[in-house]
């Protein structure tokens, strides 16, 4: 393999998908648009399967890593779309995930989608893959794909996005502002890990749906004041269970709101999902990129789930997906 390329250990597990874990080492001139450098310039990735086959790329939300797919005893983010047989069948196609940047150790600050789509395309050229058939991404890593299809149109055939738009809709910046200035507050006094919970709390009520929260909690107040009540426990639990740092929390938040592509640039042949309760990808926003698009096929879901359909609603979304990908291997 390329020498810029690592393979990392206990990487394979043939009873599930065969897979291989790898670390690539970013070109020595990578700078981001911030002209900020990485303190460690790498991507890890994970490939399931033959790069022989049609390769396509997929990322999720801002929690999400190359941890597409089951396994071993891994559980993947996206594994009831990606899987053998599944809506992104690993028998059919070579599947690629990726960690975001920054890593672990670096520490820049200011990180954009684009930049994301560069860090991505270095280590295709690494990997000598020409050519994506597809790119399938859902949130934040459907904004990276649309980052990535307007700065290499000719490195990618087909794009499936799900829960994102060409830009942030400034209400959803609002909520994103308000949880970053949270942990900032909670930096300053020493509590960064109570801030990140505390953001991520209020993170899940703009994920979810009202009425999803009405079916789920009681009304049932505390003994006392400031008890929390059924839904708040349920937040807090959802807070004390993510484990993402408050710099890299604080980095890939702001990447999500510095997110704007010109759709008009884009000509890959476009699959585009979007729900109807969805508060952080309002439909009105993905009806506008699907007109602005130069090939686009809308899909409109209802779901009790909001912006976290796209983990939840896989028997929805699957076929769909299955459908727009199987018939262009035709």
């Amino acid at each position: 393999m390329n020498s810029a390329i690592q393979k990392l250990p206990g990487a394979y597990a043939p009873a599930v998908a065969e897979f291989c874990d790898v670390s690539i080492l970013l070109p020595a001139d990578f700078v981001l648009g911030s002209f900020e450098k990485l303190s460690r310039a790498e991507l890890r990735l994970r490939i399931h399967g033959d790069l022989e086959k049609p390769v396509i790329a997929v990322a999720g939300g801002v929690s999400a890593s190359r941890i597409v797919a089951d396994a071993g005893s891994e559980k993947g983010w996206w594994r009831d779309i990606v899987a053998r047989g599944g809506a992104i069948d690993l028998d059919q196609f070579c599947v690629l995930g990726f960690d975001f940047l920054p890593g672990d150790r670096e520490t820049a600050r200011m990180i954009s989608t684009a930049d994301q789509a560069r860090a991505l395309a270095a280590a295709l050229t690494s990997l000598k893959i020409k050519t994506l058939f597809a790119f399938a991404g859902a949130s934040y890593g459907a904004m990276v794909a649309l980052a990535f299809a307007a700065a290499y149109p000719a490195r990618v055939k087909h794009l499936c996005i799900v829960s994102a738009a060409a830009k942030p809709h400034p209400a959803t910046t609002a909520m994103r502002g308000v949880q970053r200035r949270i942990i900032d507050f909670a930096q300053r006094v020493g509590e960064p890990r109570e801030g990140v919970r505390l953001a991520r709390q209020l993170a899940m009520i703009s994920y979810r749906t009202p009425t999803e929260f009405e079916t789920r909690f009681n009304h049932r107040p505390g003994a006392g004041v400031g008890d929390p009540h059924e839904v708040c426990d349920y937040l807090i639990a959802r807070g004390r269970a993510y484990p993402m740092s408050a710099e890299r929390y604080l980095t890939l938040s702001d990447s999500v709101d510095r997110h704007c592509v010109d759709p008009t640039t884009i000509d890959a042949d476009s699959l585009l999902m979007a729900v109807t309760s969805d508060q952080l990808a309002p439909v009105d926003d993905m009806r506008s990129l699907a007109r602005a698009l130069q090939t686009a096929t809308l899909y409109e879901i209802d779901s009790l789930y909001g912006h976290d359909a796209f983990l939840k609603e896989a028997i929805i979304i699957g076929p769909v997906i299955k459908t727009f990908l199987e018939d262009r291997l035709l």
